[in-house]
């Protein structure tokens, strides 16, 4: 480890606050999709952070990490930061962080607002992936082409072309996300920041069995959990969500309509309005 800054990167600080609103990423360690979420916080008595990634990092002595050790790492700096009150708000992947330290701070966690991130199918493919392509095919192909997508490096005249023209981004995206994630630039460069890396398949591999840590830890989570899923999400499903929230005590789905899979960017004034609530802010008096 390198220091605590390389853990949690404050998006948002004031050191009276004495809750911390946690932001954790997607597998593409993308924090830019965030940046709505967060104009919607500005007068939200928090500080807010982004999470280390599953991701090689300075906070990971740059070796790619599995899942569990980011878990003990970010637990590690909140119990050292001792907030009083803390929200996790995770995507996709990320979720399977938020989940862990919710498990190994029981007291420490006081919500999770777990974003895309029903991902029952998608971890059950990594898992046992030859099982999975017999028995669901498509859902596999669905699931392989996003990994390729994140992860394979592509020349920097088609990610302009990506943000510059909202029909190649929907050529290329429009079955993972709704068509409010590329209604703009600014949400098209937002969306494709941190795609393209090719530490995704490593991070992957080395974390491929993670779903049976997690499941056998699932029924011990206290924490109240709230799952956000999009109605067009194909990686984490209406169906694959509310299975996986199945396995924990206390735990809700809110399935928001004609959403994808990038819901931070697609919704983000309900994710911030679910964030308010979280810590017990007002409902936003900003305008958008």
């Amino acid at each position: 480890m390198t220091g605590a800054d390389d853990l949690l990167t404050m998006a948002r600080s004031d050191s009276r606050n004495r809750s911390l609103v946690l932001l954790l990423p997607g597998i593409t360690a993308n924090r830019q999709q965030w940046s709505a979420v967060i104009s919607r916080l500005a007068d939200v008595p928090a500080d807010i952070a982004h999470g280390a990634p599953i991701l090689p990092s300075p906070a990971m002595a740059a070796r790619v990490p599995t899942v569990t050790q980011v878990i003990e790492a970010l637990a590690g700096e909140l119990r050292r930061r001792a907030y009083d009150h803390v929200v996790i708000v995770s995507h996709s992947v990320g979720s399977f962080v938020a989940l862990g330290i919710a498990h190994v701070l029981p007291d420490g966690v006081d919500h999770l607002i777990l974003i895309n991130g029903g991902l029952t199918s998608v971890a059950r493919f990594l898992d046992r992936p030859v099982h999975e392509i017999l028995t669901r095919p498509v859902a596999c192909l669905t699931f392989v082409r996003l990994f390729a997508l994140v992860a394979l490096p592509a020349p920097e005249r088609l990610r302009r072309a990506a943000v510059n023209h909202r029909w190649f981004s929907q050529a290329v995206l429009g079955t993972y996300v709704s068509d409010s994630a590329i209604a703009t630039q600014e949400k098209r460069s937002a969306l494709l920041d941190g795609a393209g890396r090719p530490e995704v398949v490593p991070s992957l591999w080395k974390n491929r069995h993670h779903w049976r840590e997690f499941i056998s830890y699932a029924d011990d989570i206290r924490t109240d959990a709230l799952f956000v899923v999009g109605s067009k999400d194909p990686m984490s499903t209406e169906q694959d969500t509310r299975a996986m929230a199945a396995l924990l005590p206390s735990a809700s789905v809110r399935l928001l309509r004609g959403i994808g899979h990038a819901a931070p960017l697609e919704a983000a004034e309900v994710i911030a309005g679910l964030v308010r609530k979280a810590v017990g802010a007002p409902e936003s008096r900003l305008g958008d």
